[in-house]
């Protein structure tokens, strides 16, 4: 919906400059609108014309429009989160031809019978005379206020792609808990002869990442069954000590990372204390796990967490299992950089200990971590004759950067932004040209006057400040109506402000540098004609008609 409003926003930028354009042009056929009506047309024909003429240029739009959809839809759909529902199913189908035909008769209706009925209340007699000066004041007023209102609309979607702009810029700065350069994930379909018991799984992984860690350029390399920023939950209940709370509600969840002994190191997440996770950690030793800085604060506040015991209900089998805490590591963002999905306490525990029954389950999740210096393109294939020489028939798929699953976590704002700043820069390249075009036509209509105020003894600086000034007075209202109208629909629009992250839907420097911009657009688009007027030679404006 509010990418909805945004391309609505859009639509009516374009149709006003449409609008413009079309009673500019009106205006310049005047006296044939006359002569038309002088020979005996009807005025509901020369509306009818005019309104046939705007159906045809916004039809032809219409078809232009669906071409470039066409061309473009690949690569909406490349940047657009994975959680946007039946994905497969967007195209350009009969719905989307139906729509925008629908659209592009709408609009030329509209925004071309407002023109046409201007033109048709032409007076027969004025139209005739030469010149026909004195007939366009109604059309300027028009035209300035359509004019105000493009540069309302697009100080709104520059403002919503401002504020988005700078929420993907806070939440680049956000640490995730760990290292995202440099690491690599993936996953391995194990060869079936080597699932066929848990021991044989955990011999198979143990020797592929013994292998994987042996390339030249690899630095650390381990598993684990569930990868931060992924967006898999592997939550569960825990309690501190062996006495379970008498209420269910009152039993805290944590979520659960199964990981190989030297996964923390290579995503270096850092060790605040006691020891990480080793090879000694199996099913033969004590069930230990590494609890992270938040679960820690939370229920050991008064006393060091490690050599504390945790007790795990859901761990296999044997129910209510008691796992000794060694080590206290940083806490990780899980669901996203913005914090928006809440923050769940972590536990780590080894994969290795995992108990026959429940290992089956994980195994299907597991995913490799690398981490190396080298690009993908270079070590992947080394990774892949790697697990290959173990079993030809083992599968690599589902490959990742870490920095390509943060920038997908960020999805939810980055898709939107996109969008909105490709509306923006479109609102504003079409309000820059609709200021010029209603200062150059205006312009063209006072070049006479301008001609009497040179030859009067107006200097050049003089005839600049009176047509800047015009577009300066424009530009201020519709300034100002955008902000009024942004700062409204910043804060009622819940779901653009729940995407927002590090900065307030009335941030002062938005609300400041936008209409700065905006003015800045205004005043070069009304230098143009200004300059060209200031350049006139005062007897070529008086003998102008």
């Amino acid at each position: 919906m509010l990418l909805m409003g945004a391309v609505g926003f859009v639509l009516l930028i374009a149709s006003a400059n449409v609008a413009n354009l079309l009673l500019a042009r009106s205006t310049v056929r005047t006296r044939e609108f006359a002569v038309r009506l002088a020979l005996g047309a009807s005025r509901l024909q020369i509306v009818r014309q005019l309104v046939t003429e705007s159906l045809l240029l916004s039809i032809i739009g219409g078809v232009v429009g669906l071409g470039i959809a066409k061309w473009g839809i690949h690569s909406v759909l490349a940047a657009s989160p994975g959680d946007v529902p039946r994905i497969d199913n967007i195209s350009v189908n009969a719905p989307v031809l139906l729509f925008t035909f629908g659209i592009s008769t709408i609009v030329g209706l509209v925004f071309g019978l407002f023109p046409a009925l201007k033109s048709s209340k032409t007076d027969v007699q004025a139209g005739l005379k030469e010149g026909g000066r004195g007939s366009t004041g109604g059309h300027q007023r028009a035209q300035r206020v359509l004019v105000t209102v493009q540069i309302a609309l697009a100080l709104v979607l520059l403002t919503g792609g401002s504020l988005l702009f700078r929420t993907i810029h806070n939440l680049m700065a956000v640490n995730p808990g760990f290292e995202t350069r440099q690491v690599i994930s993936f996953q391995v379909g194990l060869s079936p002869s080597s699932v066929t018991t848990p021991s044989k799984v955990r011999i198979a992984y143990q020797q592929l990442i013994d292998r994987i860690r042996q390339i030249p350029g690899v630095t650390a390399a381990d598993i684990t069954a569930l990868l931060p920023l992924s967006q898999q939950d592997n939550s569960g209940p825990f309690w501190v000590g062996s006495h379970q709370p008498a209420s269910m509600a009152q039993i805290p969840r944590a979520i659960y990372y199964p990981i190989g002994p030297d996964y923390l190191n290579t995503m270096e997440i850092p060790l605040l204390r006691g020891r990480s996770l080793t090879r000694a950690d199996n099913l033969d030793s004590e069930r230990v796990v590494v609890i992270d800085s938040l679960l820690a604060r939370a229920y050991f506040p008064d006393r060091d967490a490690v050599g504390q015991s945790l007790t795990i209900p859901h761990w296999g089998a044997a129910l209510n299992v008691a796992a000794r805490v060694v080590g206290v590591v940083g806490h990780v963002e899980h669901w996203g950089l913005d914090g928006s999905l809440g923050e769940k306490p972590q536990i780590y525990y080894s994969f290795y200990q995992l108990p026959d029954d429940i290992l089956p389950v994980f195994r299907r999740e597991v995913t490799f971590a690398v981490r190396t210096p080298l690009d993908a393109a270079t070590v992947m294939p080394v990774i892949k004759n790697v697990v290959y020489e173990a079993g030809s028939d083992q599968p690599i798929y589902n490959i990742h950067t870490m920095q390509e699953l943060v920038s997908s976590s960020m999805g939810r704002q980055r898709f939107p932004m996109l969008f909105l700043v490709a509306f923006a820069a479109l609102g504003l390249l079409l309000a820059f040209l609709g200021t010029y075009g209603v200062i150059s036509y205006s312009t063209t209509r006072r070049v006479h006057e301008i001609g009497i105020r040179t030859a009067l003894g107006a200097a050049k600086s003089d005839v600049l400040q009176i047509v800047i000034g015009q577009g300066f007075r424009i530009a201020l209202i519709g300034v100002a109506t955008g902000v009024v109208a942004a700062l409204i629909l910043t804060r009622v629009l819940s779901s653009f402000s729940r995407l927002l992250f590090g900065v307030r839907a009335s941030d002062p420097l938005t609300f400041i540098a936008i209409p700065l911009l905006l003015i800045s657009a205004a005043l070069l688009a009304c230098y143009i004609p200004a300059r060209r007027a200031a350049r006139l030679d005062p007897m070529i404006a008086l003998r102008h008609e």
